[in-house]
């Protein structure tokens, strides 16, 4: 009688752990991104948006490539679907976040991403793979609301129609990127991270090798300074394939809707990131909106510390 609770309490401290780590994972992987957009920012400035996208996916899957061994590798079918879901999420939106950075700050376009979490959500309750229960819904409407609050400031300046025009892109971008958490998540119920992360890369380096191809922006690579190489550096090895694999391996170990709320760590980053790099200021809009998007967070990611993927 006294060995079940035993054991209760052990399969709970390794779910907590287990809990823990995901978000510590997807935190970073946020972070990541939202430096990553600053970067980006600072390159497509000078530079072809889809020659940096290329580049930035090429590093990372030679980074990923390592990881797949053969033994591991999925069937045909599951491994097109893969390729498929890389191309959109390797492949097109990076390509879509280089265009946007054009027009948009580096904070600005990681606050749009903030609204994937209710999107996510959306499409998983959708699909019958997550519940949507109230304290998720408001846990995403109010990472929603820090969205509008931190966009609000920025909105009312002179330039609204150049500004939203990038905004507009980030936006396609993160309904792309919500899909992908939520029909990803069904992949790795079958296959970890580490397979996954590589066939996804391969098939967004597909996408746009094809792309740059056809568009000869290859041209422009050799005019590429020390200091942009080292950024592209960056972008692909921390932005791509650090933030590809962690995000995955997030949305392994917990399920998608719990997981997405994390992208709204990315303002945090991108701002310091536009700071440092970029000289832009960090609003008190912004600010507010982000404790909002915390306040988001804690909702979603605590309503249920110690379950299991529900996808």
């Amino acid at each position: 009688m006294q060995g079940h609770p035993g054991r209760t309490d052990v399969l709970m401290l390794s779910l907590r752990g287990t809990s823990a780590v995901a978000a510590i994972a997807a935190t970073v992987a946020s972070c990541a991104n939202g430096a990553q957009l600053a970067v980006t920012r600072l390159i497509v400035q000078r530079h072809d948006p889809l020659a940096i996208a290329f580049l930035r996916c090429a590093i990372a899957a030679a980074c990923l490539a390592p990881l797949l061994r053969k033994s591991q590798r999925p069937p045909a079918r599951d491994c097109a679907t893969i390729l498929a879901l890389g191309g959109v999420v390797a492949g097109l939106c990076p390509w879509l976040l280089t265009i946007a950075m054009q027009y948009t700050t580096a904070s600005r376009g990681a606050l749009v991403i903030c609204t994937s979490p209710l999107l996510t959500l959306t499409f998983a309750a959708m699909l019958g793979q997550e519940k949507c229960t109230l304290r998720r819904v408001a846990g995403c409407c109010c990472a929603l609301i820090g969205v509008a609050v931190g966009l609000s400031g920025q909105l009312a300046t002179g330039t609204p129609m150049t500004i939203n025009r990038g905004d507009a892109v980030v936006l396609l971008t993160t309904v792309l990127l919500a899909l992908f958490n939520v029909c990803a998540a069904r992949m790795l119920t079958r296959y970890p991270a580490h397979t996954i992360a590589p066939i996804a890369c391969f098939g967004g380096l597909v996408i746009l090798f094809a792309f740059t191809l056809a568009d000869g922006a290859l041209g422009g690579l050799p005019l590429l300074a020390a200091k942009d190489w080292l950024a592209v550096l960056f972008c692909g090895t921390v932005g791509g394939a650090g933030v590809l694999l962690l995000w995955s391996w997030a949305i392994e170990q917990a399920s998608a809707a719990r997981i997405a709320i994390f992208v709204t760590a990315a303002p945090i980053s991108a701002a310091a990131a536009g700071v440092i790099l970029l000289a832009e200021t960090v609003s008190p809009q912004l600010t507010a909106g982000t404790g909002l998007i915390l306040a988001g967070i804690y909702l979603v990611y605590r309503a249920e510390p110690f379950a299991t993927s529900q996808v």
